[in-house]
């Protein structure tokens, strides 16, 4: 599986995205992702359409009189999308801006506007912010934290069911011929970058696997694992025990047959070319959330499964990230 550059990869999963979105979250997406079966037509057929939405006017000014926010929602996080008012009146009041909040459930559409100037400020994973910094200069300046203060690192790990035969990750390097593996969205950390690029230091890679398919979110790779859709999964470790907690899947029904060393942390990234001193006031909006807004900080708090803090970081904090993309064969950020 080999692409001229990430951005390819990213443009080739929208179509699938998009389809898989009109499932339900125990379907996996049902295609494959296989470079003479989508053309690359589609990243033009799609930014032709994104452009062309009423909603989003292009802003390329250094200091917008309206901030538009991207947020990633995780499917479940119905109360972040409650809240969306109580943030905007936050950062509106505290930035002297009008302020708007748009969910958002697809990285590639997040990607997409804030290329095109039509968000200024995104939140989401490590790997998209990566790819955003590439393709367009996006700059990282705050991260989640524990009560300690220090970055809230995580973890990926690999999922199958409690009645496979696949025990270890030893039994999946040794049988990926005869193995289904689902990657959660393109440019998912802890879904696809950083299982991926394990397995590729064990020698395995994509195309040696029965095959390989790129799901929608976290839990539509999940459930892909729990109906039966595909063998083995990537995923953040927290899903377990999450859905085990929401009572959608029954204790020892999945088994971890794999789990990473720690991960950096999502970050909130602007957009290049905003103003300097204006990048400032909302990095340190985010940084006084918590004191200064309580309400506010519920809502931001709403995306998490455990609490949460913000601290200031900078690109360098990610770099050994981007050096893992680097090192990945078809996925080199700079190609």
């Amino acid at each position: 599986m080999k692409y001229s550059s990430l951005f390819h990869y990213i443009c080739l999963t929208h179509e699938t995205h998009s389809r898989a979105n009109l499932l339900t979250k125990k379907t996996v997406a049902n295609a494959s992702m296989k470079t003479d079966t989508v053309l690359f037509s589609l990243c033009v057929l799609f930014t032709t359409a994104f452009s062309g939405c009423g909603s989003f006017d292009n802003q390329a000014d250094t200091n917008p009189k309206k901030l538009r926010f991207g947020l990633i929602v995780a499917q479940e996080a119905e109360q972040t999308f409650e809240r969306m008012g109580v943030l905007q009146t936050y950062f509106s009041k505290t930035l002297g801006h009008e302020v708007e909040f748009l969910p958002m459930t697809n990285t590639s559409v997040l990607i997409e506007a804030m290329r095109a100037n039509k968000i200024d400020v995104g939140t989401a994973g490590a790997f998209t912010y990566i790819v955003a910094s590439k393709a367009f200069g996006a700059q990282a300046i705050v991260t989640t934290a524990a009560a300690d203060g220090n970055p809230r690192y995580y973890k990926s790990c690999l999922i199958t069911r409690a009645s496979s035969k696949l025990m270890n990750i030893e039994d999946v390097i040794k049988n990926a011929q005869n193995i289904t593996l689902s990657w959660a969205y393109p440019t998912s950390t802890s879904g696809h970058l950083v299982p991926r690029y394990y397995l590729q230091q064990r020698g395995v890679m994509p195309d040696d696997f029965k095959e390989v398919f790129t799901s929608t979110d976290h839990t539509a790779t999940f459930f892909s694992v729990v109906s039966g859709k595909v063998d083995v999964a990537a995923v953040i470790y927290s899903a377990l025990d999450r859905y085990e907690k929401l009572g959608k899947v029954k204790k020892g029904e999945l088994r971890i047959i794999w789990e990473s060393e720690p991960i950096a942390p999502s970050p909130v990234f602007v957009r290049k070319g905003l103003d300097a001193a204006l990048v400032k006031q909302i990095q340190q909006a985010y940084l006084d959330v918590e004191k200064n807004d309580p309400k506010a900080s519920a809502a931001l708090q709403s995306q998490f499964t455990y609490s949460v803090k913000y601290i200031a970081v900078g690109d360098k904090f990610y770099q050994p990230l981007r050096d893992m993309a680097n090192k990945i064969e078809g996925l080199n950020l700079d190609q």
